[in-house]
């Protein structure tokens, strides 16, 4: 086909064909995040008992969810209307919307840590609890709307002289000509994501020392861990794995955000080319795994899962496990 005949319907045909394996990664976690967060809504909302855990955990579902049925679509749309993503309006609403829901998440994961610090690092403290969770709650979507509102004023909408005569229309990760200040604002949303890092680490590592010295001293006392002590080390495990995912999917989007104009893509293979936009879009994984580890590590979480895919749901639990939704209660 001759140049002076290509349209923007063709290059955006080309570009799909050299994204397709960011597409097919996208589609599969689609695939895989709805109904694997609806799953933790539906066991978490009907067959936990009320707490701290479960209350946060069930929001972080919400946020993950919303997060899979319309982020991911989006970002479908924008690879395939790469050069003709018609809509101003519709790239900057997305785009903040993706940017709060991020920070929403990780504001409840940094909540969700900080509940289990306090609760094994000082159980004798003043701890949030059933009645004020939801005033935590409401704190990190608030503080997520004022972080993600400037990108109202950020577009990530632009207009592209792809050659051949032709002006494409792009809802762009990374501007091909960003300002001094969206250049400012991913660098400070890199170190905002970096500090959380370093906090989560600091706490899992204190948290992790105060659960060796006080298994430790068990054995030397030969003491047997109770129940409750076994559903804490449970739950402090999904949030470390919870938190651990949050920090390997996300800070590679901010480090190519920043570095992405220092790679010479013409000079790129295939693999590596799509490896790099894997990367760009990696932070889907932290929308999307999350059930995973419930699974992994929560035994009931694992038992509501097949009770619902064998069509058993509504069968009694054992008193064993109404023994456990009541020591939860106070985790």
């Amino acid at each position: 086909m001759a140049n002076s005949t290509l349209t923007i319907s063709d290059l955006n045909d080309e570009k799909f064909q050299k994204l397709l394996a960011p597409i097919v990664f996208l589609v599969i976690t689609l695939t895989i995040g709805v109904p694997g967060n609806l799953t933790v809504l539906v066991i978490y909302g009907k067959k936990y008992a009320k707490s701290v855990h479960r209350t946060i955990v069930w929001n972080l579902a919400v946020a993950d969810q919303v997060f899979c049925s319309i982020g991911i679509p989006f970002n479908i749309a924008r690879i395939v209307h790469y050069y003709s993503f018609e809509g101003e309006w519709a790239c900057v609403v997305f785009v903040v919307m993706l940017y709060f829901l991020l920070l929403y998440s990780t504001h409840l994961l940094v909540l969700l840590s900080i509940h289990r610090f306090r609760k094994i690092c000082f159980p004798l403290r003043q701890q949030i609890s059933v009645d004020n969770v939801n005033y935590w709650v409401i704190g990190c979507f608030a503080i997520a709307f004022v972080l993600s509102a400037p990108h109202f004023g950020l577009s990530k909408y632009e207009e592209i002289n792809v050659g051949y005569n032709l002006t494409g229309y792009s809802c762009a990760i990374s501007l091909s000509n960003p300002s001094i200040y969206s250049t400012a604002f991913s660098y400070g949303f890199l170190s905002l994501f970096v500090f959380y890092t370093i906090v989560l680490i600091v706490i899992y590592s204190i948290i992790g020392r105060k659960l060796y010295i006080q298994h430790k001293r068990r054995l030397e006392n030969h003491v047997t861990s109770s129940t409750q002590k076994a559903i804490s080390s449970k739950m402090t495990k999904i949030a470390f794995a919870i938190s651990m995912v949050f920090a390997v999917s996300y800070i590679p989007l901010f480090i190519l955000q920043i570095t992405e104009k220092t790679i010479d893509e013409d000079n790129l293979n295939t693999f590596q080319f799509a490896m790099l936009r894997i990367g760009e879009r990696l932070y889907v994984v932290n929308h999307v795994a999350n059930p995973f580890i419930y699974g992994l590590f929560d035994k009931r979480f694992k038992k509501h899962l097949k009770g619902l895919l064998t069509c058993s749901w509504r069968r009694n639990e054992t008193k064993g496990s109404t023994r456990e939704s009541t020591s939860e209660t106070t985790l």
